[in-house]
């Protein structure tokens, strides 16, 4: 009797710390705002642009869709994609959201990334749906 209570406990208590350290990232979240620019020159800022959807298993799925100065441009690529303590890395197709991105703001419902390429500055704002 004694050892099941105890080898209850025990499983309780993986569970309980596998649900408390799944990431913050794992469901589906609104593209709010996607930011291109240098720091010599104006770019862009889009709101509302799609959505990102991240599986507990590590893959995911893009639904993506904006235009800038007339050209369109879709992304509805599956990916990979790992979480470190201060990044998360997206590896699929090569889009523009395939890269590495540091994470500024990390809660429960909102998200801001950054991330540079040469001079090059991009910014997503992601709302959880």
């Amino acid at each position: 009797m004694k050892k099941t209570k105890l080898s209850i406990i025990f499983i309780l208590t993986i569970l309980i710390s596998m649900i408390s350290c799944s990431p913050k990232i794992v469901g589906t979240w609104t593209i709010n705002k996607f930011e291109n620019g240098t720091p010599a020159e104006q770019g862009y800022s889009l709101n509302n642009i799609g959505t990102i959807t991240f599986h507990k298993n590590g893959s995911g799925e893009k639904n993506i869709n904006y235009s800038v100065l007339g050209t369109s441009h879709t992304d509805l690529f599956p990916f990979k994609w790992t979480a470190a303590d201060a990044a998360i890395t997206i590896v699929g197709d090569s889009t523009e959201f395939s890269k590495t991105w540091i994470i500024i703001s990390n809660k429960r419902n909102y998200q801001q990334w950054k991330s540079t390429s040469g001079n090059t500055i991009q910014v997503l704002e992601l709302k959880k749906n």
